[in-house]
Order: structure tokens, then C-alpha cells, then sequence
């Protein structure tokens, strides 16, 4: 039995219906048009690390998943600052990478990426660096956490991260957390949490991704509190980072609308409403992210 099938049962047993469904299944086959490729642009844009983008081909819905990336190499990608321009790139990266890491954008500066490729329309972005919002206070608390489990017990170390953010006045702004901690040189990812604020996109399991407009705030102090957990061996040594990132209003649909599409696959739901992807490329597909952010560490010694 097929899991559409099975929901569908407990959809009818729900409502109180108690019937037989047959045990038939019928195929429909559906032609679906190819179109030509497209440039398929996604970047980042931040005066912390200059220009980053990556270019591939967009591919029919017939091709296969294992293939359907398609880097791009040799097409020529141009920076613009207003009218000027500010660099002109032709990679032979194999990975479709295009970095202009020598430029630093300005906050408040408009700025226009172009990629023109044979075969293939120009596509291009035009995208503001939002000027960045400080963290102004942060407290912290930590409580160990003894857990019995199956499988033995161990120690659990929760942290709770008081934050002060002040939101500017009569500007729409729009803001993404970042937390990390620091193992073997690297800065690894983890997940935080809150209930003091209203989470516009709140998306877990593995990602980790905070976000949330200031349209019930705008111009107040905002405070509240994240709370995360880590299980290390007592004598482990790290630096935390918690990263405020200001993000231009086409991210934060992006991160919307991927939000949205995250939750429909995880619910495993019946019937729903598709969500288109939220994209600010002309001409192509795929996000051009500007931001600017401000940054908090603390260091910290596990124990028992």
C-alpha cells in the first residue's frame, strides 16, 4: 500500500467513514514541455568578503537528479556599482565558481551582477547591501543538564544567550541569527531557539536558520533571549559566535518560501498549496544574497 493511499485512509477513518477502498492503482502519463537552459545565478554580496557567486545551467524536469547540476564555466560575469564597472570575470572553475574577494561592497550601495553565457539568455540581479545592525548588549547562563538514557547517560551543557538588538527607525529591516562553535579550527554550525520573538522563518533540523522582520518593531529595543545545547567532554575548550546578519528583503523571501517548501515535505501532507521560490534573477534563476552583519563571541570551558 502506497503512503498516499494509507493517508488517505486515516483521512476517511478520521471523518468517521468506515469503508473498503479498492486496491487499484492507475497511471497517468503527463507530457511536460523541455525548455531551452537558463543561467542559473547564487551568490552572496557582503563588504565582509567581497563577491562570490556560482553559475550553472538550469536543466529540463526529464533529466535526472544525479545530473541536474551543470556548472558553467568561461561565461562572463560583471559587477557593477551603479553605472560603474567594477570587475569583469571569465572562470575555467570546474565548479562554476566566480569570486571578486579583493572588492568590498558599501552598505547603501546598489549594486548589478551580470552573467552572459553561449546558448543562453544574459540574466542578471540588481541588489542594496542593508547596513548593518549591531548587537548592543549580550549576557549569558549556562545549566548542566545530567541525561539518563537507553543507550547510558551523559552531561548536557545548556546555554541561555540574553540579546539587545536596537531595530533603526522608519526603515523595513530584516534579520537572520547565525550560531557557531569553534572545533579543530573550524567554525561548525549549531541550532538555537526561541520563544520571545515572533520567528517569521524558523527552520531546524540541521539548518539552523533564525529570521524575522521588524514589522511589529520597528524603531524599539529588541530583546530576547536564544537558549542551545552541546554535549562535549569536561576540559573541551571553544569560542562561540553569534552572528547578526541584516539581509536584504529578496533573501528574506527566499528563506521564506525554501521555509515553506520545508515544512510541506516534512508534514508529508495530503494536499497542499505549491510555493513558488521566491528568486530576485532576471532573466534566469536562483538568489542573490546581500547582507551585512555584527558579531558577538564568548569563550567557554566544559565540565561536569
Amino acid at each position: 500500500m502506497n503512503n498516499t493511499l494509507k493517508l488517505l485512509i486515516k483521512t476517511l477513518l478520521t471523518a468517521g467513514l468506515m469503508i473498503v477502498l479498492p486496491a487499484c492503482e492507475k497511471t497517468i502519463f503527463v507530457e511536460l514541455e523541455d525548455t531551452y537552459p537558463r543561467v542559473v545565478m547564487n551568490g552572496l554580496l557582503t563588504p565582509n568578503y567581497g563577491l562570490w557567486l556560482n553559475v550553472s545551467a538550469s536543466v529540463p524536469c526529464s533529466e535526472p537528479s544525479s545530473t541536474s547540476y551543470k556548472p558553467v564555466t568561461g561565461a562572463i560575469a560583471q559587477y557593477y556599482q551603479g553605472d560603474d564597472l567594477i570587475a569583469s570575470i571569465i572562470s575555467s572553475n570546474q565548479s562554476g565558481d566566480y569570486y571578486a574577494t579583493d572588492f568590498k561592497p558599501l552598505p547603501g550601495q546598489e549594486y548589478r551582477i551580470t552573467v552572459a553565457s553561449y546558448g543562453m539568455p544574459e540574466a542578471s540581479a540588481v541588489v542594496t547591501v542593508p547596513f548593518p545592525v549591531s548587537i548592543t548588549g549580550f549576557d549569558t547562563a549556562v545549566v548542566i543538564n545530567h541525561i539518563e538514557s537507553i543507550y547510558g547517560s551523559y552531561d548536557e551543557t545548556q546555554f541561555f544567550v540574553d540579546l539587545s538588538i536596537p531595530d533603526p527607525e522608519y526603515i523595513q529591516n530584516y534579520y537572520m541569527l547565525g550560531l557557531f562553535y569553534l572545533e579543530n579550527g573550524q567554525y561548525l554550525p549549531l541550532e538555537a531557539y526561541t520563544e520571545d520573538i515572533n520567528m517569521n522563518i524558523y527552520i531546524q533540523d540541521g539548518l539552523g536558520i533564525l529570521a524575522w522582520n521588524d514589522q511589529n518593531f520597528d524603531g524599539q529595543a529588541i530583546d530576547f533571549t536564544i537558549n542551545f545545547h552541546l554535549v562535549k567532554e569536561a576540559g573541551f575548550e571553544t569560542d562561540f559566535r553569534i552572528i547578526l546578519y541584516s539581509i536584504e528583503e529578496a533573501y528574506f523571501k527566499y528563506l521564506k518560501t525554501y521555509s515553506q517548501n520545508f515544512t510541506i515535505l516534512n508534514e508529508d501532507a495530503l494536499l497542499f498549496e505549491p510555493v513558488q521560490v521566491s528568486s530576485n534573477i532576471a532573466g534566469g534563476y536562483g538568489i542573490i544574497a546581500a547582507y551585512s552583519s555584527h558579531t558577538v563571541s564568548f569563550g567557554y570551558t566544559f565540565r561536569n
